[in-house]
Protein backbone atom coordinates (compact mmCIF):
# COMPACT_ATOMS: atom_id res chain seq x y z
CA UNK A 1 0.00 0.00 0.00
CA UNK A 2 2.84 2.43 0.82
CA UNK A 3 4.43 1.79 -2.58
CA UNK A 4 1.12 2.47 -4.32
CA UNK A 5 0.58 5.74 -2.45
CA UNK A 6 4.16 6.77 -3.21
CA UNK A 7 3.55 6.05 -6.89
CA UNK A 8 0.39 8.18 -6.88
CA UNK A 9 2.22 11.05 -5.16
CA UNK A 10 5.01 10.92 -7.77
CA UNK A 11 2.48 11.12 -10.60
CA UNK A 12 0.63 13.99 -8.96
CA UNK A 13 3.91 15.82 -8.54
CA UNK A 14 4.58 15.41 -12.25
CA UNK A 15 1.13 16.84 -13.02
CA UNK A 16 1.75 19.79 -10.68
CA UNK A 17 5.15 20.54 -12.23
CA UNK A 18 3.68 20.50 -15.68
CA UNK A 19 0.84 22.85 -14.74
CA UNK A 20 3.32 25.30 -13.15
CA UNK A 21 5.50 25.23 -16.27
CA UNK A 22 2.67 26.25 -18.59
CA UNK A 23 1.30 29.23 -16.60
CA UNK A 24 2.80 31.75 -19.04
CA UNK A 25 1.97 29.76 -22.17
CA UNK A 26 -1.13 30.25 -24.29
CA UNK A 27 -0.87 26.74 -25.71
CA UNK A 28 -2.79 24.08 -23.85
CA UNK A 29 -1.46 20.50 -24.11
CA UNK A 30 -2.74 17.61 -22.03
CA UNK A 31 -0.32 15.80 -19.82
CA UNK A 32 0.00 12.04 -20.29
CA UNK A 33 0.31 9.99 -17.12
CA UNK A 34 0.53 6.19 -16.95
CA UNK A 35 -1.34 4.85 -13.96
CA UNK A 36 -0.87 1.40 -12.47
CA UNK A 37 -3.42 -1.25 -13.41
CA UNK A 38 -5.59 -0.65 -10.36
CA UNK A 39 -6.01 2.49 -8.22
CA UNK A 40 -8.72 2.84 -5.59
CA UNK A 41 -9.74 6.50 -5.12
CA UNK A 42 -12.39 7.17 -2.49
CA UNK A 43 -12.27 11.00 -2.59
CA UNK A 44 -12.31 13.51 -5.49
CA UNK A 45 -8.85 13.97 -7.03
CA UNK A 46 -7.68 17.61 -6.72
CA UNK A 47 -4.49 19.41 -7.80
CA UNK A 48 -3.45 22.26 -5.46
CA UNK A 49 -0.86 24.95 -6.29
CA UNK A 50 1.81 26.17 -3.88
CA UNK A 51 -0.45 29.11 -3.01
CA UNK A 52 -3.14 26.77 -1.74
CA UNK A 53 -5.62 27.29 -4.61
CA UNK A 54 -7.07 24.67 -6.90
CA UNK A 55 -5.45 24.43 -10.32
CA UNK A 56 -7.60 23.57 -13.34
CA UNK A 57 -6.01 21.32 -15.91
CA UNK A 58 -6.58 18.46 -18.31
CA UNK A 59 -5.38 14.93 -17.60
CA UNK A 60 -5.32 12.39 -20.43
CA UNK A 61 -5.03 8.66 -19.72
CA UNK A 62 -4.00 6.62 -22.77
CA UNK A 63 -3.48 2.90 -23.32
CA UNK A 64 -4.12 2.17 -19.67
CA UNK A 65 -7.17 0.02 -18.87
CA UNK A 66 -9.05 1.08 -15.77
CA UNK A 67 -10.87 -1.87 -14.18
CA UNK A 68 -14.34 -0.97 -12.97
CA UNK A 69 -16.40 -3.13 -10.65
CA UNK A 70 -19.99 -2.63 -9.58
CA UNK A 71 -22.38 -4.45 -7.35
CA UNK A 72 -26.13 -4.28 -7.09
CA UNK A 73 -29.30 -5.43 -8.84
CA UNK A 74 -30.43 -4.56 -12.36
CA UNK A 75 -33.67 -5.17 -14.27
CA UNK A 76 -33.12 -6.44 -17.81
CA UNK A 77 -35.97 -6.23 -20.30
CA UNK A 78 -36.17 -8.83 -23.09
CA UNK A 79 -38.76 -8.06 -25.75
CA UNK A 80 -39.65 -10.48 -28.56
CA UNK A 81 -36.39 -12.34 -28.06
CA UNK A 82 -36.50 -16.11 -27.42
CA UNK A 83 -34.28 -17.25 -24.57
CA UNK A 84 -33.09 -20.87 -24.89
CA UNK A 85 -33.42 -22.78 -21.63
CA UNK A 86 -32.17 -26.28 -20.93
CA UNK A 87 -33.06 -28.44 -17.96
CA UNK A 88 -32.05 -31.86 -16.76
CA UNK A 89 -33.64 -34.12 -14.26
CA UNK A 90 -36.40 -36.66 -13.76
CA UNK A 91 -40.12 -36.02 -14.08
CA UNK A 92 -43.12 -38.14 -13.19
CA UNK A 93 -45.96 -37.92 -15.72
CA UNK A 94 -49.41 -39.11 -14.74
CA UNK A 95 -52.46 -39.50 -16.96
CA UNK A 96 -55.70 -39.26 -15.05
CA UNK A 97 -59.07 -40.20 -16.52
CA UNK A 98 -57.69 -40.03 -20.05
CA UNK A 99 -58.18 -42.98 -22.42
CA UNK A 100 -55.08 -44.22 -24.22
CA UNK A 101 -55.76 -45.38 -27.76
CA UNK A 102 -53.43 -48.03 -29.15
CA UNK A 103 -53.61 -48.47 -32.88
CA UNK A 104 -52.67 -51.61 -34.81
CA UNK A 105 -52.38 -52.10 -38.53
CA UNK A 106 -55.44 -53.72 -40.06
CA UNK A 107 -55.08 -57.49 -40.26
CA UNK A 108 -56.70 -59.59 -42.91
CA UNK A 109 -57.64 -63.26 -43.05
CA UNK A 110 -57.67 -65.72 -45.91
CA UNK A 111 -58.15 -69.50 -46.18
CA UNK A 112 -55.68 -71.95 -47.67
CA UNK A 113 -57.01 -74.60 -50.03
CA UNK A 114 -54.43 -76.34 -52.20
CA UNK A 115 -54.71 -79.71 -53.93
CA UNK A 116 -52.18 -79.72 -56.76
CA UNK A 117 -48.41 -79.85 -56.75
CA UNK A 118 -46.66 -76.59 -57.51
CA UNK A 119 -47.86 -73.08 -56.66
CA UNK A 120 -51.33 -72.14 -55.44
CA UNK A 121 -52.08 -68.46 -54.84
CA UNK A 122 -53.22 -67.53 -51.34
CA UNK A 123 -53.21 -63.69 -51.55
CA UNK A 124 -53.02 -61.74 -54.77
CA UNK A 125 -50.37 -59.07 -55.35
CA UNK A 126 -51.16 -55.62 -53.88
CA UNK A 127 -49.82 -52.57 -55.73
CA UNK A 128 -46.99 -50.92 -53.82
CA UNK A 129 -47.38 -53.27 -50.84
CA UNK A 130 -45.82 -56.34 -49.27
CA UNK A 131 -47.88 -59.16 -47.78
CA UNK A 132 -46.57 -59.82 -44.26
CA UNK A 133 -47.79 -63.06 -42.71
CA UNK A 134 -48.26 -62.87 -38.93
CA UNK A 135 -49.96 -66.26 -38.46
CA UNK A 136 -50.77 -69.39 -40.39
CA UNK A 137 -51.99 -72.95 -39.88
CA UNK A 138 -52.04 -75.87 -42.32
CA UNK A 139 -53.20 -79.51 -42.21
CA UNK A 140 -52.62 -82.17 -44.90
CA UNK A 141 -54.42 -85.42 -45.81
CA UNK A 142 -51.19 -86.94 -47.08
CA UNK A 143 -47.48 -86.69 -46.42
CA UNK A 144 -46.27 -83.68 -48.39
CA UNK A 145 -43.62 -80.95 -48.30
CA UNK A 146 -44.93 -77.37 -48.37
CA UNK A 147 -43.30 -73.93 -48.56
CA UNK A 148 -44.48 -70.34 -48.99
CA UNK A 149 -43.36 -68.19 -51.89
CA UNK A 150 -43.26 -64.53 -52.95
CA UNK A 151 -44.42 -65.09 -56.51
CA UNK A 152 -41.92 -67.78 -57.62
CA UNK A 153 -39.29 -66.97 -54.94
CA UNK A 154 -39.11 -69.08 -51.79
CA UNK A 155 -39.63 -67.10 -48.54
CA UNK A 156 -39.67 -70.18 -46.26
CA UNK A 157 -37.92 -73.51 -46.34
CA UNK A 158 -39.70 -76.77 -47.09
CA UNK A 159 -41.87 -78.01 -44.19
CA UNK A 160 -42.93 -81.65 -43.92
CA UNK A 161 -46.56 -82.43 -43.19
CA UNK A 162 -47.41 -86.03 -42.42
CA UNK A 163 -50.80 -87.49 -43.21
CA UNK A 164 -53.32 -85.99 -40.82
CA UNK A 165 -50.68 -83.70 -39.30
CA UNK A 166 -50.27 -79.96 -39.42
CA UNK A 167 -48.24 -76.86 -38.51
CA UNK A 168 -49.27 -73.57 -36.88
CA UNK A 169 -47.20 -70.46 -36.09
CA UNK A 170 -47.94 -66.86 -35.07
CA UNK A 171 -45.85 -63.74 -34.40
CA UNK A 172 -47.28 -60.22 -34.45
CA UNK A 173 -44.02 -58.76 -35.79
CA UNK A 174 -44.30 -60.96 -38.85
CA UNK A 175 -43.17 -64.49 -39.75
CA UNK A 176 -42.30 -63.81 -43.39
CA UNK A 177 -43.34 -61.46 -46.18
CA UNK A 178 -43.45 -61.12 -49.93
CA UNK A 179 -41.61 -58.61 -52.05
CA UNK A 180 -43.49 -55.48 -53.16
CA UNK A 181 -46.12 -56.14 -55.84
CA UNK A 182 -45.81 -59.94 -55.44
CA UNK A 183 -48.52 -62.48 -54.56
CA UNK A 184 -48.29 -64.92 -51.65
CA UNK A 185 -48.28 -68.53 -52.85
CA UNK A 186 -48.12 -71.96 -51.21
CA UNK A 187 -46.14 -74.66 -52.99
CA UNK A 188 -46.83 -78.42 -52.63
CA UNK A 189 -44.29 -81.09 -53.51
CA UNK A 190 -47.00 -83.55 -54.66
CA UNK A 191 -50.73 -83.61 -55.23
CA UNK A 192 -52.37 -83.51 -51.82
CA UNK A 193 -55.15 -81.71 -50.03
CA UNK A 194 -53.76 -78.99 -47.77
CA UNK A 195 -56.12 -76.68 -45.93
CA UNK A 196 -55.69 -73.94 -43.37
CA UNK A 197 -55.57 -70.17 -43.02
CA UNK A 198 -53.24 -67.15 -43.15
CA UNK A 199 -53.44 -63.93 -41.12
CA UNK A 200 -51.55 -61.06 -42.76
CA UNK A 201 -51.02 -57.32 -43.08
CA UNK A 202 -50.37 -55.18 -46.13
CA UNK A 203 -47.20 -53.15 -45.44
CA UNK A 204 -44.97 -50.79 -47.39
Amino acid sequence: MEKLLQHILERLEQIQQYLFSRRGSSTTQPVQVNFPNRILVQEPLRVISDTGGYVSGEVEITNTPLPVSQSGSWSVGISNTPVPVSQSGTWNVSISNQPITVGYSTVQYVTISATNSGNTQIVGAVSGKRIRVIAFAVVADATVYIKFRSGTTDITGSMLLVQGGGIAHAYDGGLFQTAVNQPLNINLSINATVGGYVVYREVN
